[in-house]
């Protein structure tokens, strides 16, 4: 064949790409943009559909209503996964229909839009079965809430009413919210909240939750109803919201209590968890913890003995990661008694992986492998690792 012959697609008019395009399945398609500057143009336009128009924020949920309902993966003109919407000039809307029924919903707004105000938000689903399900439309199980705020919450609340199988939520960036109220009896297994640093109050209400992902400032937890996580995320380095006496950490121990993996910040265990189980220390267990993921300041000898006394608590431990970020917030003036429990501390048979990240590498590194190294047996095999980066 002619080498400088040009190929037959290249010469195709762009609505007859984009017509070929909606035959071939998304995992497969996706991958067009990677041919040619000219495909990553012609499939950013395959994906999306843009309406421009001067509604209200209330036009939000019947648009992306609308366009949720009508997609159809099998038919080239209703499978576009991307809706953008302009909203009176100063919001601007992303809607994106993924794969495994992952939906993003993305707020921007721009500088000249009105103030942005603290907010409370409610959100509740429908646990309700449906008695049909259709053919066509999108079913929403994941859904990933990015930039919410006072002008929109109650919008996206409507939204959320509607999709009745929603099994995993992940709300970021709602930089206004302070008070966050999750209700789902029945079908929400999966929750993650990041970048909401107003966030004062959080409730819950889902007793089929298995995993909770909390960053940012650790707000006051109200508990409705058990629940045990088996993936409890408390990146909470910044430190509390409100002052720990308002804080009821009862409740929070026992949904993480039968958690196979755990992140945790020594504050954590130092000001609010220690105190909390003082008088039941000898009972207490995390029986079924295998990952604990530790979060400090500074591994100096005071720490190490508290997250040894930590693990002692944690008899199936498998895998220890341990953070050293200088900026984590530290306990002040809490008296900690790092020996308590000693009479009934357990060997940690189970204990195979330690990894430490730091941006220094000194002396407590070593002092803190040392007394890891005295609570497992003598011939058990304990593989050390250590990442340091410095600024």
């Amino acid at each position: 064949m002619n080498e400088h012959k040009q190929d037959i697609l290249s010469t195709l008019p762009l609505e007859l790409l984009l017509y070929i395009i909606g035959f071939v399945p998304f995992e497969s398609a996706r991958l067009i943009p990677f041919v040619s500057t000219r495909y990553r143009s012609v499939w950013n336009q395959a994906l999306l559909v843009a309406h421009s128009h001067n509604g209200s924020i209330k036009d939000i949920f019947h648009a992306v209503s609308s366009f949720i309902n009508n997609f159809d993966e099998h038919n080239p003109s209703k499978n576009t996964r991307k809706l953008e919407l302009h909203v009176d000039k100063s919001t601007f809307v992303s809607t994106i229909l993924a794969p495994h029924n992952v939906m993003h919903l993305n707020f921007f707004f721009s500088d000249g839009s009105k103030k942005e105000e603290s907010f409370c938000w409610r959100l509740e689903t429908n646990d309700q079965i449906p008695k049909t399900v259709n053919s066509s439309g999108f079913v929403v199980k994941t859904l990933c809430l990015d930039s919410v705020n006072s002008l929109t919450h109650e919008v996206v609340s409507s939204m959320v009413l509607d999709f009745s199988l929603l099994e995993n939520l992940k709300i970021g960036g709602c930089k206004r919210l302070t008070s966050l109220t999750i209700d789902s009896p029945t079908k929400l297994l999966h929750l993650s909240i990041s970048g909401c640093p107003k966030l004062r109050y959080l409730e819950i209400r889902a007793v089929k939750l298995k995993t909770l992902h909390y960053q940012g400032f650790l707000p006051l937890i109200k508990i409705h109803e058990h629940f045990n996580l088996t993936n409890a995320i408390f990146d909470v380095r910044q430190g509390p919201s409100l002052n720990n006496n308002a804080l009821d950490t009862g409740p929070l121990l026992l949904i993480i209590k039968n958690s196979q993996s755990l992140t945790f910040c020594r504050w954590m265990f130092e000001e609010l968890m220690k105190p909390s189980i003082s008088s039941s220390w000898r009972s207490f267990q995390f029986y079924k913890l295998q990952e604990l993921r530790w979060i400090d300041n500074s591994m100096n000898q005071e720490n190490i003995k508290i997250l040894i006394s930590f693990l002692k608590i944690c008899p199936s431990i498998e895998r220890l990661f341990i953070t050293v970020d200088l900026n984590t917030y530290s306990s002040k003036e809490v008296y900690v008694d790092a020996d308590c429990g000693s009479e009934h501390a357990r060997v940690l048979r189970n204990l195979k992986l330690v990894k430490l990240e730091s941006k220094n590498e000194d002396d407590s590194n070593d002092k803190l492998i040392l007394a890891l190294q005295q609570m497992v047996n003598i011939d058990q095999p304990l593989l050390v690792l250590s990442s340091f980066s410095r600024d």
